[in-house]
């Protein structure tokens, strides 16, 4: 220590080597270390012993900001010598990085979490157990009436089980040693994946269901436009396809034809049928349909002139899709090309050196020498340039995937799940490919 091409903060830092040898004892005498070509083996912040030895640079000695070099030379008694050189850089512009989690003990977080927890679930349970005593509560009345909202299973749970993980992971992390740099990144990382999942295939899901009922309700006014044309009313045609409808429509049209049978206008049931369906699309058909058979007239023809154009907007709408696969795929493509350059610049790492800019020389006029004016840029060790190359990742695949939500369906959040499966692209080539 320092690590090679390392860079320290402190100009008296600690320079330690260790060894053994198997083929004989190594002479303490013969041992020998070299700062910035200067001998220090006799100082007394030196300590030699046959298993290392280490060198404190007094105040007097302070390093100067700028790259360093060490040489390391030791022999044992069978005659063997070996030499070790390395660098490292002093810059005391930059400061230690801190945890933004140095103090915090997420695991006694987590236990008072989890009594929290168990406190209001007995005060939770307590109170049911009076309800049920005093007014015959019970669960399937009580959610036949207030149905449970989708977003409490898909932001709000998620959301609290991914703060529970994020902090029995970190536990786990800042408490296990030798653990990789990245590890509280891949804990951030699970703690997303958990909390954006859900949310993320609800979205999914949901423009997919749009598009079915999209397709289902085009093909129910055709029908609905032939039957009126062979002379059947709205509202009975309506409660005749009810019976033969088996594609997603079947539900909507069954409890819509028991409004038709309870007496209640045609014009209503159609506006309540497709309120829950979340199409745009839906909505505003369903509308014209309902106006038109207000109206009167011709009827059938309106409503069949309204399924051609709906059929017609769901194709362009699927033409549409298939024609975005490309744009899409190049974004991964460029994604990908942009850690291919990352990954080199990281293998190459090592050997960039650290830059010196010498200024003209120095200003001899001015009593400064050459080496005085010389500037020194020390560059990142591999290991934190790694760490920043992840971080930036996992930052442009979350970024990433909410432009091909945006840009495919008009609302980041279809995205969710590109952004997720980029980070975890990331996560997995980090930790097979690139070298620690």
């Amino acid at each position: 220590m320092p690590s090679p091409n390392g860079t320290v903060t402190t100009t008296t830092p600690l320079i330690k080597a260790t060894f053994q040898d198997s083929a004989g004892t190594i002479d303490t005498s013969t041992i020998y270390i070299h700062v910035d070509r200067a001998n220090v083996t006799e100082v007394a912040t030196t300590n030699i012993t046959s298993t290392y030895v280490s060198y404190t640079p007094p105040s007097v000695l302070a390093l100067q900001n700028g790259p360093h070099n060490v040489t390391v030379q030791v022999s044992d008694t069978s005659g063997n010598t070996a030499v070790l050189t390395w660098n490292f850089t002093v810059n005391t512009n930059v400061t230690a990085g801190v945890s933004i989690f140095t103090g915090i003990k997420p695991g006694e977080i987590l236990l008072g979490v989890a009594v929290g927890a168990a406190i209001a679930g007995a005060i939770a349970g307590g109170f049911i157990l009076y309800l049920k005593t005093t007014t015959r509560f019970t669960f399937r009345r009580y959610f036949a009436v207030h149905p449970v909202k989708t977003q409490y299973y898909v932001i709000y749970l998620p959301a609290v089980v991914a703060f529970l993980v994020l902090l029995l992971g970190l536990d786990v992390v800042y408490n296990t040693a030798n653990l990789s740099p990245q590890a509280p990144d891949f804990v951030f990382v699970l703690a997303a994946v958990v909390a954006l999942g859900p949310f993320g295939v609800a979205s999914r899901r949901e423009i997919a269901r749009s598009r079915a009922f999209e397709r289902a309700f085009a093909q129910f006014l055709f029908e609905m436009a032939d039957a009126m044309r062979g002379g059947i009313d709205p509202a009975k045609a309506l409660v005749e396809l009810a019976k033969t409808h088996t594609n997603i429509l079947r539900k909507p049209l069954r409890i819509a034809a028991d409004g038709i049978r309870m007496g209640r206008p045609f014009e209503t049931v159609l506006r309540e049928m497709v309120a829950n369906m979340r199409s745009p699309l839906v909505k505003r058909y369903a509308a014209l349909i309902a106006d038109a058979t207000g109206v009167g007239g011709e009827t059938a023809t309106v409503i069949y002139r309204a399924a051609k154009d709906m059929d017609d907007f769901v194709k362009i709408e699927e033409e549409r899709e298939k024609q975005l696969l490309l744009p899409v795929a190049v974004i991964y493509i460029a994604f990908g090309v942009l850690m291919a350059v990352l990954f080199a610049l990281i293998s190459i790492a090592p050997d960039l050196g650290t830059l010196s800019i010498n200024f003209l020389g120095g200003n001899p006029l001015a009593g400064q020498s050459s080496s005085a004016a010389t500037t020194y840029i020390p560059h990142l060790d591999p290991a934190t340039l790694k760490e920043r190359f992840f971080e930036l990742m996992l930052i442009n695949g979350l970024g990433t995937g909410a432009i091909i939500g945006a840009f495919t369906e008009g609302r980041a959040r279809y995205g969710i799940l590109h952004s997720l499966g980029l980070m975890i692209g990331t996560v997995v080539i980090f930790a097979l490919f690139v070298p620690s």
